[in-house]
């Protein structure tokens, strides 16, 4: 995920985020109108009243937020940002079963098969059972298959765990990061990672054989002078995979203004599938592919539901065992409702290519 984080040793007063209005859409230019008021920061306790727009204009409705955080201090929203933590997971039997059946599902369904012996195959097949892990296993490799590897860049790399996955499936991984104390630790661990915005990187055109943007677009100010960058980067032929929030999903009909994804003040710009498509073509994108995903239905639930109850929602403390259930029980319910509703899905997920 895009953060711009710096180090903050500031008294409270120095740590308030200067912002400036935005009361116009940044997509088509249509004046919007307040959806949500007086919201603040139910995550990480950053400074500041928000406001969310959303789009009137016919075929966009994005919302976004109004004041928005001046870029020199969007960074003050991260100093306690969750990347910053690190978590092993737990090497049981059962963790062990799961992975085999991830590697398994892996080599079935998009070809890395180096090293996967039948037992692990055939597990593999077990996630099929239950919608909301293929899902989740498909956004593990964001939809890239074997076939196509390469050099790939994740933008917003956040932790890392993307690029070293994706190293140990036989892409040449690089992370992009503002996070300076992310780079680091990534670098630390033998990771090639670049500090910085994507514009001003400068990588030589066409270089890379894949671009992924995992929750990253909807925390930066000038999306569209992304977008055009990274269509300006990737080769002929070469892939885009985004996933983003999604302001039309099943979860924010449900939960209003305490919606897991709204995210203020770090979720600057949130799309719906009419708002991201306009935003790929307008950076010169012809060839893509948008739909929906219920990959995090279950910890959106969660998290919403308890900014509804108490205000807030501590993303690092553990998940009880009655909160997992009913965050499973609500993730297979989206992947029901969205049968008939395909643009339910938390994640708004878009596949595409540049121009051979």
């Amino acid at each position: 995920m895009m953060s711009e984080i710096k180090t903050d040793t500031a008294t409270n007063e120095d740590a308030a985020i200067r912002s400036r209005p935005q009361s116009s859409c940044m997509n088509c230019g249509a004046e919007g109108a307040y959806l949500y008021t007086g919201m603040h920061d139910r995550l990480f306790g950053a400074l500041g009243d928000w406001s969310i727009r959303r789009c009137p204009g016919p075929g966009c409705g994005l919302i976004w937020l109004d004041p928005m955080p001046l870029q020199e201090d969007i960074h003050k929203a991260y100093s306690h940002y969750y990347t910053h933590a690190t978590h092993r997971g737990d090497p049981g039997i059962l963790q062990y079963l799961f992975d085999r059946a991830k590697r398994g599902y892996l080599a079935n369904h998009y070809g890395y098969g180096q090293g996967v012996g039948l037992t692990s195959r055939l597990l593999g097949l077990l996630p099929w059972i239950y919608p909301g892990r293929t899902s989740e296993l498909d956004f593990s490799v964001m939809w890239l298959a074997a076939g196509s590897r390469g050099r790939l860049l994740d933008v917003g790399a956040g932790s890392g765990w993307l690029v070293e996955h994706m190293n140990q499936l036989g892409w040449q991984a690089e992370g992009l990061d503002f996070d300076i104390q992310s780079v680091v630790s990534a670098r630390a661990r033998g990771l090639v990672f670049h500090q910085g915005g994507l514009p001003e990187q400068n990588f030589t055109e066409a270089s890379f054989d894949a671009v992924t943007m995992s929750h990253c677009i909807e925390h930066v100010h000038d999306p569209l002078a992304w977008l055009s960058e990274v269509h300006r980067i990737l080769k002929p032929g070469a892939r885009l995979t985004l996933a983003t929030p999604n302001n039309a999903s099943f979860g924010h009909a449900r939960f209003g203004e305490s919606w897991f994804a709204l995210d203020p003040p770090r979720h600057l710009h949130l799309f719906n599938r009419d708002a991201m498509t306009s935003l790929m073509r307008r950076a010169g994108f012809t060839n893509f592919r948008i739909f929906t995903s219920i990959r995090d239905a279950n910890g959106t639930y969660i998290a919403s539901r308890a900014i509804r109850s108490r205000g807030k929602f501590d993303m690092l403390a553990p998940t009880g065992v009655l909160n997992k259930i009913s965050g499973r029980g609500m993730q297979l319910l989206e992947a029901i409702v969205k049968l008939y509703s395909p643009d339910a899905g938390e994640d708004l997920v878009v596949l595409a290519e540049r121009d051979a």
